[in-house]
């Protein structure tokens, strides 16, 4: 089969590799549609985000190695012996790790947090190929009747279920949101489903802001053209929203804010409210203690996504409750297109896109 081997970040190469094999409790699937993750886009080219050192260990021990991939919709080609949860021909997705169900955290139910865990594309080979082996634990049968292009978006949903769970957001609460990006608009959508009163966005770019519009946003701010803090302030009457959900944070060579917004958050959430964070940051960050200590914020890093937080976001897309494949704005067919479509992951403001690039292998 045809699979993207890294030789260090920065170089990735498209080669003839043997097919995967299914061992018992495995199953090989054949990748219908993939896209990278934002950190995947980022680890690539060597920037230091979130599972950086990981991959680094690995290329330490061994070159090329086939990495990264775990936002899939795959079909099932080959079942192992003892795999009875999966048969062949259906349609699956992962949440991204497999927690080893034994560890004290496992036994504790924070899977998340596993010590034992694989995560696909790092512990084991992921999805910028043809084919793929996964275990049957770490899979999840897809929706019937949802498309490859929204069934690759659910991995990166479970954060935003996560996010809520872990919010204790609670029914008529003031919100803001902090881009407008994939997460920023899953999150305004989340908001609104799950009973969030007022919800105010905020972002840099009219073209996302547009689509906060459709979502029914009570409040739209540009962040280039006011104040943000100011703005939410005055909306609140001087009090700060209860939750602000931050989602634009990380490298701001790769469009994104820094530690930008995370200070405005501080600053437009109200006395006693809370913080959730959404987006990945990089680098030491400077804090106002005081200020948190003053106000009392509480600043959640949420706990994690697995299969549960990945189940209930598929049920969200199933039912209509929450709309992605309207974010799925580029695409490129075959699996020669990757750089390309990392390419435009990592620069999605001169793109003009929303939601990663997909990549289809299947159409």
């Amino acid at each position: 089969m045809k699979a993207w081997m890294f030789y260090d970040f920065g170089d990735m190469r498209l080669e003839e590799i043997p097919d995967p094999v299914a061992k018992p409790g495995w199953v090989v699937c054949k990748v219908r549609r993939v896209q990278p993750s934002i950190t995947d886009a980022q680890r690539a080219i060597g920037i230091k985000t979130m599972g950086f050192e990981e991959m680094s260990e690995v290329l330490k021990t061994k070159r090329p190695v086939q990495m990264l991939g775990h936002e899939m919709s795959a079909e099932v080609i080959e079942v192992g012996d003892g795999v009875t949860k999966f048969k062949v021909g259906d349609v699956v997705l992962t949440s991204g790790h497999i927690p080893c169900g034994t560890c004290d955290w496992c036994k504790l139910g924070r899977d998340s947090w596993c010590s034992k865990k694989i995560n696909i594309g790092i512990t084991i080979p992921g999805a910028f190929a043809e084919k793929i082996a996964l275990p049957e634990t770490g899979l999840l049968l897809a929706p019937k009747g949802l498309d490859d292009a929204s069934i690759t978006c659910l991995q990166p949903l479970s954060t935003t279920v996560a996010g809520i769970r872990d919010s204790n957001l609670k029914p008529g609460q003031t919100v803001a949101i902090t881009g407008q990006g994939v997460m920023g608009l899953y999150m305004l959508q989340a908001a609104r489903m799950n009973g969030a009163g007022a919800v105010y966005v905020t972002d840099v770019r009219d073209e996302v802001l547009s689509l906060s519009k459709k979502y029914k946003a009570d409040a739209i701010i540009n962040a280039n053209r006011v104040d943000p803090v100011e703005e939410i302030l005055k909306l609140t009457h001087g009090k700060g929203v209860d939750v602000v959900f931050e989602c634009a944070g990380g490298h701001p060579g790769q469009g994104m804010s820094g530690h930008t917004t995370l200070h405005q958050a501080f600053k437009m959430v109200r006395l006693g409210g809370s913080v959730v964070q959404l987006a990945g940051l990089v680098g030491e960050i400077k804090l106002d203690a005081q200020l948190l200590r003053t106000k009392g914020i509480k600043w959640i890093f949420i706990e994690g996504h697995g299969n549960d937080t990945t189940s209930i976001g598929a049920q969200w897309v199933s039912s209509g409750r929450i709309d992605v494949k309207t974010l799925v704005t580029n695409e490129l067919f075959g699996i020669e297109k990757l750089p390309e479509v990392f390419e435009i992951t990592r620069n999605k403001e001169k793109y003009q896109a929303t939601n990663p690039c997909q990549l289809v292998l299947i159409k």
